[in-house]
């Protein structure tokens, strides 16, 4: 079965509001930014969705991973608003049974995360649908 999905937002979440970015920093080591395996610096935005369930509103802080060379939230200038998770998708990671040191079994994962592309203001223009009046 595969362990990330692929989000259509839109149909998934009533709003997403921007809140932060930070770096993210490596397991062990909060002085030391992460990067993937190309050396391409990672970073935590947090942003509060908005969801319906049972026929009410609820909202939650989630964590997204983003993978970019500059901060993703440059682009909104760090101002909290309304954004669109380019490429927005949900990972599980598997399971694990492991013994700790007294040879006890310890359940480990099955927890979610969350990764984007990048970030786009809600109220942007896409680039594809700009006019020429638009475009400057």
């Amino acid at each position: 079965m595969p362990a990330i999905f692929h989000v259509d937002q839109a149909r998934t979440f009533k709003m997403v509001m921007f809140l932060s970015s930070a770096p993210k920093t490596e397991f062990g080591n909060n002085a030391k930014q992460a990067v993937n395996k190309e050396g391409v610096p990672q970073w935590v935005v947090e942003v509060v969705a908005g969801f319906e369930q049972f026929g009410r509103i609820t909202n939650e802080v989630l964590k997204v991973n983003i993978t970019s060379h500059r901060d993703p939230a440059e682009v909104l200038g760090g101002m909290p608003q309304p954004v669109h998770l380019d490429g927005f998708r949900v990972g599980v990671s598997p399971v694990e049974t492991k013994k700790d040191k007294n040879g006890n079994d310890v359940v480990r994962g099955g927890t979610a995360w969350y990764g984007a592309d990048g970030l786009t203001a809600a109220n942007a223009v896409p680039a594809s649908r700009k006019t020429a009046s638009q475009e400057g």
